[in-house]
This record gives structure tokens, sequence and C-alpha cells, in this order.
């Protein structure tokens, strides 16, 4: 119940969908009903007359009934894709919108390729499973009532000869319910660490051609390899023992069928026709008996896939705030300090305010703490840090950052990361309000020659932008940030990938906004600090923040 629960909502989103599904799958099994009754009754008419028109009759029914089996069918099908890839696409966005929203050191030593596989197919196990048997629970139970009490109407002895071999089916599935959930949660877990292994194979096919380390990373996949073929292979003893459990009750209930069912038809006591009718809606009895206790199974499955999802949306999301704010005048930290692990400070009782129209250099060796104080005057270890850090005189625990970042704030990291998409849509990535003019001139002043590219702005950058240089990646970052016009414009060590003249260019550009800007430069480059208003110096910091001004 509780998987149907978590995943009802993402299902019901399309309910006119949903009730064209429910309604021809009702009328499918009504047909699968139907058919075995109106056989057993044609086998009995023939037997006793002669008439054509019995024939007829009985042609034109299964002609009826067949068409609409199939129409339904594809109907059933059809409406059955649609919804498990929308729900199960939307549930996978879901969880995927709660775990960006974790706390950034959630992802220290997470493999991503992992994480995404193990959302990815935990989410459609999940989905799958409540579409899927949403309905088939009732008409399997509904098979069970109505076919037991039509085949009582029949032969009473028959029907409860063959009835009290359901008990065992129950019994089994008791005695297999927890291996086979063990043994499925292994497996899942050592098929989602293979497929990572082979993830990380191809995105570090450069590292391995440098370094000819082929011959390692066979070995490495071969060891994630056996961790999961072992897996499988204990998964797929127990699963087997389940199901030939099950065969094993299925062909007692077929001798029964036969011996008892030969008797009574010997006896007198039951047609040829009655004979088949009970043969037929038996076997569809075993068979919705054998869904209860493959339902276990499945369930056994989904379960596991719901828990681990379940494990991950139980991880609590970062601090995030209500208050908005339309500009950022100043910033000011006090008592600020931040360590990973528990281990040394990087940041300690930190004290500073930062002001609208200054640029602001923050310089020290590496490992000082430069990006990382930059992550927490930006929130992004809001809950790590010590000390308090307000915005306006607002402390930033209380306030919506996720819409301050959004909105009001840009930053161009050391090594930006673009996406796999046109320069265009780099450029405006994020940005929620711009025009062509505007492109035209950043990039013009940042020195970049669009022309050069064969479809100009439309060219699309391929995995990992190795089409466009280096320095060509920094400056569509930059106009990225400038484009946004935000109040407070991070950039960290610009210069990286910058020539001389692109440098010259980025300093006039800085001096020109910073008026109405609060600007943070990390840098090792002494022409930025020469346009600095302030400097801060982390390697000069013992107990509190010295600076240069």
């Amino acid at each position: 119940m509780k998987i149907f629960n978590f995943v009802k909502k993402f299902i019901f989103k399309y309910k006119s969908s949903l009730i064209v599904f429910l309604f021809f799958s009702i009328i499918g099994w009504l047909m699968s009903i139907i058919v075995p009754y109106i056989t057993g009754n044609y086998i009995d008419l023939l037997l006793q007359s002669k008439d054509f028109k019995v024939i007829y009759d009985f042609t034109a029914k299964i002609i009826l009934i067949g068409i609409t089996t199939i129409f339904t069918s594809f109907i059933v099908s059809y409406t059955y894709v649609k919804i498990q890839t929308k729900s199960m696409t939307d549930l996978n966005f879901y969880v995927l919108d709660h775990v960006t929203k974790l706390p950034i050191l959630y992802f220290k030593g997470v493999d991503s390729a992992y994480l995404n596989q193990r959302i990815n197919s935990d989410s459609n196990t999940v989905v799958s499973f409540v579409l899927a048997n949403m309905l088939d629970i009732l008409t399997n139970a509904l098979t069970i009532i109505f076919l037991a009490y039509i085949s009582m109407r029949i032969n009473a002895k028959l029907t409860l000869e063959l009835m009290a071999l359901i008990p065992l089916y129950i019994f089994l599935y008791f005695v297999f319910r927890k291996p086979l959930y063990i043994r499925g949660y292994e497996l899942k877990e050592k098929q989602n660490e293979f497929f990572s292994k082979m993830n990380d194979n191809l995105q570090n096919v450069k590292v391995i051609k440098l370094n000819a380390t082929f011959k390692v990373e066979t070995e490495r996949l071969n060891s994630a390899f056996e961790k999961m073929f072992n897996s499988l292979l204990r998964y797929t003893k127990v699963s087997y023992l389940f199901n030939s459990s099950n065969s094993m009750v299925t062909t007692i209930a077929r001798v029964i069928i036969f011996f008892v069912g030969g008797m009574e038809i010997i006896n007198g006591n039951l047609t040829i026709g009655d004979f088949t009718i009970i043969s037929s809606y038996f076997s569809m009895m075993i068979g919705s008996v054998g869904y209860f206790l493959n339902l276990g199974k499945s369930y056994q499955d989904a379960l596991v896939s719901y828990d681990r999802l379940r494990q991950i949306l139980d991880e609590h999301q970062e601090i995030n705030g209500t208050n908005r704010l339309e500009g950022i005048d100043t910033i000011e930290l006090r008592n600020v300090s931040f360590a990973y692990d528990n281990s040394k400070k990087i940041i300690h009782d930190f004290n500073y305010e930062f002001k609208k129209g200054k640029i602001y250099c923050i310089v020290g060796y590496n490992g000082a703490g430069k990006s990382t104080l930059i992550n927490v005057i930006l929130g992004i270890l809001v809950n790590y840090y010590s000390g308090e850090i307000y915005y306006n005189s607002i402390e930033i625990k209380g306030l919506d950052m996720y819409y301050i970042r959004r909105k009001i704030i840009g930053v161009t990291e050391q090594e930006p990361k673009l996406v796999n998409d046109t320069i265009i849509n780099n450029l405006i990535y994020g940005v929620e309000v711009y025009d062509y003019k505007t492109i035209d001139k950043l990039l013009k002043d940042l020195n970049v020659n669009i022309d050069k590219f064969h479809e100009g702005l439309n060219t699309k950058l391929n995995e990992a932008s190795s089409n466009i240089s280096g320095g060509e990646k920094l400056k569509i970052a930059i106009a990225r940030t400038f484009l946004k016009d935000p109040d407070v414009i991070v950039l960290d060590e610009p210069t990286s990938a910058l020539d001389v003249v692109s440098i010259e260019k980025l300093k006039s550009m800085l001096t020109a906004l910073k008026k109405e800007k609060i600007i943070l430069i990390v840098t090792h480059n002494q022409e930025f600090l020469n346009i600095a208003d302030e400097v801060i110096d982390l390697n000069r910091i013992s107990k509190k923040v010295e600076c240069l001004v």
C-alpha cells in the first residue's frame, strides 16, 4: 500500500488516459471469461445436435470476441505505455529535483552515473508495478471468486479438490518472500555499480589513452562484472526455486483435473463440455492465484526500488528560506567559520562586509579557502558553516537563495560547464530577459569572434565543449554572467584561459559596471588587483581576516 500511495500522484495526474486504460482492461478481462464458457457449451451442443446453425452462431460469436479483444488489447497497450512513460519520467524528475536541492557535501564521494542509473531504474520499477497491478489485483480476485462459483455449480467435487491446492501456493510465497527481497536488493545495487564503472570508462577515455591503462580499466570492469554476475546467479537460484515450486503445484492440479474429471465423466456426473469449462477455468484460477504469489515476488522487487528511492528522498534538503530580495546592497559575514568533515577549519571567525560599488579581489595560495569562501557567501554551504551571513541585514538562512542566485547573482566558475547545446542557448542559459543587440555587444567587448564558427551563434557545442577553446568557453560563461545583469558578480580565476587583450577588455568592463554592483574576483593576476577597491588576502588570515585596501 505504501508503494501505491507513493506513486499514485504521478499516475493519477493522467486521469483521462487512466480511465480509458481501466475501461478497456475490464472489457478485455470479460472477453477472457466468456470464451471458455461459450466453448464448453458449443462442444456439448455439437455432441447433442447436428444443426449447422450452432456452428454459424458460435463462429459469429468467436469472430466478434476476437475483433473486440484485438481492439481492446491495442488500446490497453497504447495507454499503458503512455501513462507508464510519463509517470515514470515525472517521478524521475521529482527525485532528481530533490537530489539537486540536497546539501552540496552529500555529493562528496557519490558516483553520479550510479546515482542516475539507480534513480531511473527504481522509478521505472515502482511505476510499472503500481500501474500494472492496480486493476489486475481486482480482476484476478474476481476471477478466482467468479470462476470458482461457476465451477462449483458445474461439479462441486472436482472444484473443491482443486481448490485444496491453493493454500500450498500461499505457503510457498511466505517461504521465499525474504530471500527474494534480499537477493533482489543486492542485484540492483551490483547492476548500478557495474553500469557506473562502464560510464566512468567512457568518460575517462582521454586519461586512459594518455596513460595507456587499457588493461587496468578492463580489470576494473571485469571485477565489477564478476560481482554483478555472482549476484545475478544468487538471485536466479532463489527465483528458479520459487518458480519450480509453483510449477510443481500446477502439475499436481493437472493430474487431479484429468484423473478426477475423467472419472466424473465416466460416471455421468460431468459432460465433456463442462469438463472443458472447469479445466479452462481452473487454469485461469491457478493463473490468478499464481498472479498473487508472483505479485508477492514482484512486490519484493518493487519494495527494493521503493526503499532505495525513499532512502534518497529521506535525505534532508539544504536550508532555503522564503524571503526574497530584488536587489543586494550589502553582504556581511560575522564570525563565520567552516571546516570539511570536522577537519581543520578552512575559514575561522571571518568578519567582513561587502558593499555595492566596489570590486573585491580574494587572493591566497591553493587550499587557502578562496573558492570555499565564495561558496559560503553564496549560500552553497549554508548547512555547514557557523556564524552569521546577512544580505541587506537579513540572515541568509531566512532568504530564498534559489530565487536570489537565479535572479540577482551571477557566477563564472574557473572551469565553467557549458551544456551540450548551441552557443546562443549557452549564453541565455538561466537568463530570463535578453536581447541580441546586448549579446552582440558583450561578445564584441570580450573579443569573441563568432563569425569563425560555421553556424555562428547556432553552432552546437559537442560533449565537454571540445569544439571550442578554453578561452572561448570562459568568455561565453562571462558573457552569460554579464547578460544576466546581476547585482552581485562573482568571477573565479577569470584570467585562467584569457589572453592579454581579453583581460584588459574584461577589466574595463568590470570598472564600468562596479557602480551598481558588488563584484567579487578570485584571482592570482596582479592586473585585477590594480582595479580592486579592496583585496582580501587569505594567506594572512589567522583568526580574523586582514584586508589590503
